[in-house]
């Protein structure tokens, strides 16, 4: 045992000593023909192995040194069990030791090849078809072979119709599996409803259980290892038993949770009423997670707080979730405050307790730590003295900031539990819900302006460029570059520098979430949503540079539509069916319309015609490699969730109602992990794939959007990935560009600008900014700053951070004014010595 560290060594010997002292027990068995002496020895042999490979014990290493003590057995099993009939099954598993024989006899007849251990399932099929009892019996009771859980549970099942189902069977069944009660049903240690029937065989089974429970735990020191898990027992005994013993901690949680009947229910009140407190109060904890404690609140003196404890279950659940305000300080009402102190203290509640106000130094320490309860809470406290609904409103957006820096999930569970608290917010302040307490927020925010204010010579203002708020000073009418020393001393400044950045902040929610989510899902605005919109500075600056289309259909700016009824924001797909995608592009560009979003300019995904062949499945970005943690944050930042390897799918996200996208990855644990390899992206409504043709299109474009945009910033390959559609839409930029500055030695092929330059002709890829000089197409080389400032000329229409379609399309321009460039290494490449 060489290869044994030397700190098991010692104990592995020991274990193989016993072994073999067994194995001498087997073969003097044999010998006498003590068939029922050999069966109830292999199972101890079994269960000596299994306790023997204990990793505390011999560290695990006595498994990789049985084999001779295998081969030993096998030989006097076989010789005192033979296989007389190797072609029938039954025959097969009627054996108490697996044997090698009697294994490869099993393979074969389930056309099995290597490792793992053969299934039974094949056989069990065959057998439940044929109501075969004896071979239903032999694949519970047999060593050989395995059986899945939910496979074991339907050979009960059969066993129970046929009436053949025993003790004996039921005990081995729960020996190999001490969690086949998940499968069998009934009951769970949570105390939780069941999502499926029960089986056929539970009344059976749990007749057992509550047996071998009473049984095993009679003694004062119970027997646990040998009682199977999940499984509840019925009925009042198991709890008086529990309360019994209440240092028993097994006992509490186990028979605490006792099945009753409303009879026994009754008794127990009946059992506790002359009862010392503490027992009465240990009873009410001990059926707290059985889901009927509220019998017990009389003889705790909590008469009246039956809907107290409902609400505080309400809110014992790990999800974040909206409580119903009203109905906490009506039920609070009814138990009263000494009854709602003392029921608190049994069953504590940070939501219940911040809707009263009574623990909110404790609510304030945990939304310091970001606990997604202590957020949600914290929108519950009563408003403090001094304080407004504006503070609270803004101390939560200051939360809601934090997400940023979490991981993709967490970032998604912050933000809930923000929305949460906001809902819980406007039911303090008396709003019918957290949009109106949003409006009335933003629009107290914007009026709330300093105005206005001199100190000395200079007068001192926010304005809006755009949608940007600006600080501006100004001296006998002239605005000045600089802030003087003179404006920033003044305690004045700083009032009007911190509601430059409350307005900032504002335009950048209108722009990043309200405006973005109108463009993304073409979403809707009433006439009243409108007008408060568009009084906010933001929405006055960023509403009117959108395209709409109004209730008639027709298709403009907003001082172009009626305004009367619904306008819909104007998703690229409704401009390409209409024919009006390209008019709109030269339009906005023509009019020097910066949109808050990408909208005209936004890329556009249609179903390809590979696409539609495969049905519903898309794999145009399958086999792309990424970074696993910059793909996870872009794909949270879009309202994704990610998933570890094991489940179906690694990245999901709701698009429509009861519709949603669904990507599988390679990826190593989680997306954080390491490289993701992007796999094949469906579309599921009810669990089942949609065709592609018959999902959304806006809904296909953005989730396509989502992916191209994770594959070009994330991708790892080395050449990097040149996204089609993003040079397509700096193709129709160009364009728009073209015929707005007259540009005639430019012209658009393809996903390339051509430009008949006065010294060459040039051919710019609109994918990676490469230019090449015809005819030859020989590479120009630029150096890293060519194009890195903007062309004067250049006019983006969006306001998105899009650097690369800036640079790209300021070399273009560079290159139509090339008699311009004085640059000795381009023109050293462009007029080469004879």
């Amino acid at each position: 045992m060489v290869d044994v560290p030397e700190m098991y060594a010692d104990a592995v010997r020991a274990e193989r000593e016993a072994l073999w002292r067994l194995v001498d027990e087997a073969r003097g068995l044999a010998k006498v023909d003590d068939l029922a002496g050999m069966r109830a020895l292999a199972k101890e042999i079994r269960r000596r192995l299994a306790a023997g490979n204990d990793l505390d014990r011999t560290g695990g290493h006595l498994g990789s040194h049985v084999g001779d003590i295998s081969a030993a057995l096998d030989e006097a099993y076989d010789e005192a069990f033979p296989v007389r009939s190797p072609d029938d099954p039954a025959e097969v598993l009627d054996a108490p030791w697996p044997t090698v024989r009697r294994t490869a006899l099993l393979a074969a007849a389930v056309d099995h090849v290597g490792w793992p251990k053969p299934p039974l399932e094949p056989l069990a099929e065959r057998a439940i078809a044929a109501n075969d009892v004896r071979l239903l019996r032999l694949l519970v009771l047999t060593p050989l072979g395995r059986a899945g859980r939910d496979t074991v549970v339907r050979i009960l099942d059969a066993l129970q119709v046929a009436d053949a189902l025993d003790v004996k069977v039921i005990e081995r069944a729960f020996a190999d599996d001490a969690y086949l009660g998940r499968a069998i049903g009934g009951h769970s240690l949570t105390g939780s409803a069941v999502t499926s029937a029960p089986a056929a065989c539970a009344a059976v089974v749990r007749d057992y259980f509550d047996e071998l429970a009473w049984r095993l735990t009679s003694p004062s020191e119970a027997n646990w290892e040998d009682l199977p898990e999940v499984l509840v027992p019925r009925g009042l005994r198991f709890l008086l038993r529990a309360l019994d013993r209440p240092h028993d901690r097994r006992m509490a949680d186990r028979f605490g949770l006792a099945e009753l009947t409303d009879d026994e229910r009754s008794a127990l009140v009946e059992h506790l009423r002359d009862r010392a407190a503490e027992e009465r109060r240990r009873a009410f904890e001990l059926r707290l997670p059985a889901g009927d404690a509220a019998v017990l609140l009389p003889v705790l003196g909590l008469s009246g707080a039956a809907p107290l404890l409902r609400l505080v279950r309400a809110t014992a659940t790990p999800e974040v979730a909206r409580q119903d305000r009203a109905a906490i300080l009506a039920a609070v009402r009814q138990a009263g405050d000494d009854g709602t102190r003392r029921l608190l203290e049994l069953c504590p509640s940070e939501l219940i307790a911040a809707a009263l106000g009574w623990n909110r130094a404790a609510v304030e320490k945990r939304v310091k730590h970001n606990a997604l309860s202590g957020i949600a809470a914290f929108g519950l406290l009563p408003l403090a003295g001094g304080e407004t609904v504006l503070d609270r409103y803004l101390a939560l957006r200051e939360v809601a900031k934090r997400g940023s820096k979490f991981g993709p999930n967490r970032r998604h569970s912050h933000s809930a539990a923000v929305a949460v608290a906001l809902d819980h917010l406007a039911q303090v302040a008396g709003f019918p819900d957290a949009g109106r307490l949003e409006w009335d927020c933003e629009a107290r925010i914007a009026a709330e302006a300093p105005g206005d204010w001199h100190v000395g010579d200079y007068t001192v203002g926010v304005r809006l460029r755009d949608a940007d708020p600006i600080v501006t000073v100004s001296k006998a009418g002239r605005t000045l570059k600089s802030v003087p020393a003179a404006v920033r001393t003044d305690p004045r400044y700083t009032h009007t520098r911190e509601h430059q950045e409350r307005l900032r902040d504002q335009a950048r929610r209108m722009r990043t979430g309200m405006i973005e989510r109108l463009v993304a899902t073409g979403g809707t605005l009433t006439p009243d949503e409108l007008l408060r919109l568009r009084r906010l500075p933001s929405g006055q600056a960023m509403l009117p540079a959108l395209i709409w289309q109004d209730r008639t259909g027709t298709v403009g700016l907003l001082d172009q539509i009626d305004l009367d009824g619904p306008v819909t924001a104007a998703h690229p797909f409704l401009l390409y069916k209409r024919g009006l995608l390209a008019h709109w592009q030269a339009e906005i560009v023509r009019r020097r319309i910066r949109q808050p979003v990408k909208q005209a300019f936004r890329e556009l995904y249609l179903v390809t015609p590979a696409e539609r062949d495969a049905v519903d499945v898309s794999r145009r970005f399958a086999g792309h490699t990424v970074d696993g943690r910059v793909a996870g944050q872009l794909l949270s930042g879009r309202g994704w969730s990610t998933h570890d390897q094991y489940d179906e799918h690694q990245a999901t996200r709701p698009v429509t109602a009861g519709l949603t996208a669904a990507l599988a990855c390679e990826l190593p644990g989680y997306f954080g992990g390491g490289d993701v390899v992007v796999g094949e992206l469906r579309f599921l409504a009810a669990g089942s794939a949609v065709p592609l043709a018959e999902v959304p299109p806006v809904a296909f474009s953005e989730v396509m959007r989502d992916l191209d945009l994770v594959v070009s910033v994330a991708g790892t390959e080395p050449h990097g990935y040149a996204s089609p559609l993003h040079a397509a839409s700096r193709a129709q930029l160009l364009a728009a560009l073209i015929d707005d500055l007259g540009l005639a030695r430019v012209t658009v092929d393809g996903t390339s600008a051509l430009i008949h330059g006065s010294r060459a002709t040039y051919r710019v890829h609109l994918t990676s900014g490469s230019i090449h000089v015809e005819p030859g197409g020989y590479l120009c080389v630029v150096p890293a700053s060519f194009g890195d400032t903007a062309h004067r000329s250049l006019f983006l229409p969006f306001a998105d951070e899009d650097r690369m379609t800036s640079v790209i399309l300021s070399k273009v321009l560079l290159l139509n004014e090339d008699e311009k460039i004085t640059d000795p290494a381009i023109l050293a490449q462009l007029d080469p010595p004879a």
